[in-house]
């Protein structure tokens, strides 16, 4: 990150000052010194015309110490106020908030490919703010690049076989669908990508062949992959992975009953559940899906969007019978808090195993808001 340190001139103990700060910082992100910084790390008072230079829209001021580095923070925070400058101010930057903003700043400058055009009924979460505000390079790739690249992969078809549980669909289909994995692989070396999306549905359509198999696979090895041309959901992904190390899966709701909520998709990472079966993909019958099945006592709900929102909430897994009539993992939960859904943010949401709401709300300490 870079970032520019400032003492008052006329400070007692200038150099451990200094030092104590770099060794600090320097714990949680990766320092660079700069003209031009993100952020404002003020050691001392009395440096408040010193930042004047320096304020722009995002700016990071960050106190450090005891030697009335906040006083001067809130100082400069309330005059770039007054000219129209919106700072954000980290008053205490502890362990877990520094992780966070590290975490936002590693994933700048990323490439991430949009194979396809996002889905038609993702009339929200398609669009590209969400990853231009995050400072990502987008690279579009047209759906025939992946036709042009498909070879089936043997080994990988035998490997998945012999760790699934149950077979509901033919070897042979397994097969077609590494074609998928195999152009994806090609694809993402070639432009050097962190993290794609793919319009999926239509490689269902023309191909007769899902993608979720590639999916699964590519998450499960910590290449980010949302389906339908998501990119909202293809930005909460990497930003929890990054944050927690823990892989994503995509889900949409599916049912609610009281107030318990089910979520479902085909595309789980092969990582996540305790076991899962190959079956079809729910909405064509056809192909491959992941019908994994999941060993938790609690998962994280969570989903971002453009202008830096964010939803995140905790749920209690609740044991029930699979249903065919959905898609194939489901994970039903119970979840207490009363404003979910309240401000929906889109469609579809992220989940996590484990409770790991409270590193992710951390994102309200470096600027962003709660819906």
């Amino acid at each position: 990150m870079k970032v520019k340190f400032l003492l008052s001139p006329i400070a007692y103990d200038v150099e451990n000052k200094l030092r104590e700060a770099k060794e600090y910082f320097g714990k949680y992100i990766t320092l660079e010194e700069s003209e031009n910084p993100d952020a404002l790390i003020l050691l001392t008072g009395g440096t408040e015309e010193l930042s004047i230079p320096y304020l722009k829209d995002g700016l990071y001021l960050i106190p450090f110490g005891t030697f009335n580095g906040l006083a001067a923070s809130l100082e400069i925070q309330a005059y770039a106020k007054e000219k129209g400058i919106k700072t954000i101010l980290i008053p205490k930057p502890e362990e877990k908030t520094m992780k966070v903003l590290k975490t936002i700043d590693e994933i700048k400058n990323k490439n991430v490919g949009i194979i396809g055009k996002p889905s038609d009924w993702l009339i929200k979460s398609g669009n590209y703010d969400v990853l231009k505000e995050l400072g990502l390079n987008i690279v579009e790739i047209s759906l025939t690049e992946v036709e042009e690249n498909m070879e089936e992969d043997i080994e990988i078809a035998n490997k998945i076989w012999n760790l699934s549980k149950e077979k509901k669909i033919s070897f042979e289909e397994l097969k077609k669908a590494t074609k998928i994995y195999s152009a994806l692989k090609k694809i993402i070396q070639k432009y050097n990508l962190s993290a794609i999306t793919i319009r999926c549905f239509d490689l269902a359509i023309n191909l007769k062949i899902t993608g979720c198999l590639a999916l699964s696979l590519l998450n499960a090895e910590g290449i980010i992959a949302s389906c339908e041309g998501d990119t909202e959901a293809l930005a909460t992904m990497l930003i929890s992975y990054k944050l927690t190390g823990k892989t994503p899966f995509m889900a949409n709701l599916t049912r609610i009953d009281n107030n318990i909520y089910t979520f479902a998709h085909c595309t789980i990472s092969v990582n996540i559940p305790k076991y899962f079966n190959l079956n079809t993909h729910f909405e064509t019958l056809s192909s491959v899906g992941i019908e994994g099945h999941i060993k938790a006592d609690k998962i994280t709900i969570l989903r971002i969007g453009k202008n830096r929102i964010f939803t995140v909430f905790t749920g209690e897994v609740v044991e029930k019978s699979w249903e065919n009539n959905m898609c194939r993992t489901q994970i039903s939960v119970k979840i207490k808090d009363e404003r979910f859904l309240k401000s929906p943010i889109g469609n579809h949401f992220i989940i996590l195993l484990g409770d790991e709401e409270d590193l992710i709300s951390r994102l309200e300490k470096i600027g962003w808001e709660r819906a």
